[in-house]
């Protein structure tokens, strides 16, 4: 039990502490999303908190939080994150990291998908005041741009981090810009009335559940190859 539990916390190795914090994610990810979602289908505490809430920022926005924010959410909008799949799919194409490609095009292309499963499943109706910052309809539950920004950076930041040298300073920029971008599009479709809180958050918790998954199979599959985690990760 000692060797096993050593072997899951060793830093250098794919299936140590990288594939234990994953399976720590998807796991808690997973009960958390459940709560969520039987809290939203209950119809109860949570959604009320959720209709003060809202209606407590749409008392309070302003002209200029509302231009700020219309403007920051089309970082996380679908034809931003179609355009970093592309773009980032073809680095790695070209850079010749078939695995880690793999795994880039699940983490968008499954988000994706999911996404559209648990919105029709959940089947949320949208917050009544921000109609006119909707292209189309679709239900609200989860946030597809909290979700597709979180697969987006995230997926960014770990590509970034773990194939370019960069110091420990450096991955940590990295890290702090991918946190702050995600969490600005997530308040910006609360604050636009496009989206509920927990709308937000269930997106994601989605994400992480799923990116814990695709970075679970890039690990495995990379350490299979007989690779370790690179040198400057474990420095």
């Amino acid at each position: 039990m000692r060797a096993f539990l050593a072997a899951r916390l060793e830093s250098k190795t794919y299936l140590g502490l990288h594939l234990t914090l994953c399976l720590i994610v998807a796991c808690g990810g997973i009960w958390l999303l459940s709560a969520l979602i039987d809290a939203v289908l209950d119809n109860a505490t949570l959604v009320r908190l959720d209709l003060a809430t809202d209606a407590w920022i749409h008392a309070r926005v302003s002209a200029a939080g509302l231009q700020f924010f219309s403007v920051l959410t089309i970082i996380g909008s679908p034809p931003v994150m179609t355009v970093l799949a592309i773009v980032g799919g073809l680095v790695l194409l070209i850079r010749r990291r078939p695995r880690t490609l793999v795994a880039w095009a699940a983490a968008f292309a499954g988000g994706f998908a999911i996404e559209n499963i648990m919105k029709r499943a959940v089947h949320r109706a949208r917050p009544p005041y921000g109609a006119q910052y909707l292209n189309g309809h679709s239900f609200s539950f989860p946030s597809g741009h909290a979700l597709g920004s979180f697969i987006g950076y995230t997926m960014l930041a770990y590509v970034l981090i773990m194939h370019w040298r960069a110091s420990r300073a450096m991955r940590t920029v990295i890290l702090a810009l991918a946190v702050l971008i995600i969490v600005l599009v997530g308040i910006s479709r609360v604050y636009l009335g496009v989206h509920y809180p927990s709308d937000v958050l269930g997106g994601w918790v989605t994400a992480a559940v799923w990116l814990a998954v695709c970075l679970s199979g890039a690990g495995i599959a990379l350490h299979r190859s007989g690779r370790e985690l690179p040198e400057h990760l474990s420095s």
